[in-house]
């Protein structure tokens, strides 16, 4: 008796591991995408992808990768970083297939990418490019190209300096129709909101916009000193902009294109980086020195400063509510809070660094190195034609002979097969957005306040860098014609953009 109630409690014992390991596997299948570390070395080499906080163990290394001037985008369906090397030239990281390929071996001026696929840049000649792994497309506008902005929605914006104005125009590759255009005071720098439905120009002492969706003017604003960097939020509602010689920063409405505030500052600064989540912003000093001012966005103060040089990639918001820095030859991960060190990486400064969140480090589920077990001809499943009249279903065609290996009779405890999959949707086809939000509440909201045909739109999230964005989308549809009349039904702003997937 004794002996059979420790079978029993064994067994017991088994069953509840064996259900909290399904339950951690379940948990760990359904959390949010890893946040990656990657340090590529500054003088060329063997760039090495670190999960974070596991940044004592390599998850994925490629060699012969060149020196680093910028990254410029990633793709997180694809498995690819978009990167400039030191020679001006654009290259790609695969992932996936553990490369690192170049882009193109043509001199191209104002490289730029969205996606981290498709990469854009002005030619020689003028003309717009874009390169992606499966062909090039290019474009020549009515004047010569001085830069080019992609778009979320995948179109691209062209501008063109002549004289004293700058020219601009949509077109939505790989069609070569111009879509919208505009004519600005020639202009300088520029900023697309994160969501990307405005773009921003420095002139004089002010800033111009226009709506990407047509390139309609938005009311300017004005200041009393040259703009010298400008930062906008992940949402676009607030854009933070520091002037030349001033020791404050001053914080813009979009909804009512004017100045709403202002952020004091121990001195005047030459360059801003936005928190990708929205919340602090780093601002450089203008007289130099190794040092940044951390300023909290939500009570526009200054909260800190933290000591550290200033370089293309560093220092930067990092994963884990951190800010990354440069002391010397080391990089110094500390609180973006308390603004008290967390770790100090011996020789970091050595590395390029690019932070990012994925999944595609994750190990593989065991179930998917598995041998499938088929059943035998007496035991094949019948398939969706089952559930048809005789009348309206086919007779599946006879199997051919000696087509597959004999089957194995499964055992009687194996588990009924699961249904078929629905139909997949087409692999390429146009789709109708309405909005890119930051929440997946509001886009559900907004989902289900739009009725097209009695039919909803879904919600498609995407990464963008370290953002997730929530799109509101139909589609694809086959046509862009089916595909506007849908926006059009709808009584709502849309987009509509080529889908290939």
């Amino acid at each position: 008796m004794r002996r059979l109630l420790a079978l029993t409690l064994a067994v017991v014992a088994c069953k509840g591991e064996r259900r909290a390991s399904a339950g951690a596997a379940a948990t760990s299948a359904t959390r949010a995408s890893d946040e990656i570390v990657l340090r590529m070395p500054r003088g060329g080499g063997t760039a090495r992808a670190y999960v974070y906080p596991n940044l004592d163990s390599v998850a994925w290394a490629v060699q012969g990768t060149p020196p680093v001037s910028s990254v410029l985008a990633f793709d997180g369906d694809a498995g690819l970083i978009a990167l400039v090397d030191d020679e001006g030239r654009p290259r790609r990281i695969d992932f996936r297939l553990t490369q690192t390929r170049i882009a193109s071996q043509s001199k191209l001026t104002s490289l730029a990418s969205a996606t981290g696929s498709e990469i854009f840049g002005v030619t020689t000649a003028g003309s717009v490019t874009r390169l992606t792994p499966s062909g090039d497309w290019t474009f020549k506008p009515p004047g010569s190209a001085t830069w080019v902005l992609p778009q979320p929605d995948g179109s691209i914006v062209v501008g063109s300096n002549d004289g004293t104005r700058t020219n601009l125009w949509r077109v939505r590759p790989t069609d070569e129709e111009i879509l919208d255009s505009a004519s600005l005071p020639r202009v300088g720098q520029s900023v697309r909101t994160q969501l990307g439905d405005r773009l921003y120009f420095t002139v004089d002492s002010g800033l111009v916009g226009v709506q990407t969706r047509d390139l309609s003017l938005v009311k300017s604003v004005r200041f009393r000193q040259p703009v010298q960097a400008i930062a906008p939020t992940p949402s676009g509602d607030r854009l933070y902009v520091a002037l030349r010689g001033e020791a404050r920063l001053s914080v813009v409405d979009r909804y009512g294109d004017a100045i709403s505030g202002a952020v004091e500052l121990p001195g005047p600064v030459s360059e801003l980086r936005m928190d990708p989540f929205g919340q602090q912003i780093l601002a450089r000093p203008a007289s130099g020195g190794d040092s940044a001012w951390v300023i909290g966005v939500g009570n526009d103060r200054v909260s800190g400063t933290v000591g550290t040089a200033w370089r293309a990639d560093l220092p930067a918001f990092g994963p884990g509510a951190t800010i990354a820095t440069v002391r010397g030859e080391d990089v110094i991960f500390v609180g973006s809070r308390d603004l008290r060190q967390i770790r100090l990486l011996s020789g970091g400064a050595k590395d390029f660094w690019y932070f990012f969140t994925w999944n595609g480090f994750r190990p593989r589920s065991a179930d998917l190195d598995q041998p499938v077990i088929f059943g035998s001809r007496d035991t094949v499943t019948v398939d969706s034609l089952a559930s048809m009249t005789p009348d309206s279903a086919t007779p599946p065609s006879p199997p051919l002979r000696d087509a597959a290996p004999t089957m194995i009779e499964p055992p009687a405890s194996y588990p009924p097969p699961a249904p078929s999959s629905p139909p997949a949707l087409p692999a390429t086809g146009y789709v109708v957005s309405f909005a890119a939000v930051l929440t997946q509440q509001k886009a559900t909201d907004l989902a289900a306040a739009i009725t097209v045909n009695g039919a909803h739109p879904r919600v498609a999230p995407s990464q963008s860098g370290s953002t997730m964005i929530y799109r509101v989308v139909m589609g694809p549809f086959a046509t862009k014609d089916e595909a506007d009349r849908i926006g059009r039904d709808s009584g709502r702003q849309y987009w509509v953009y080529e889908s290939n997937r």
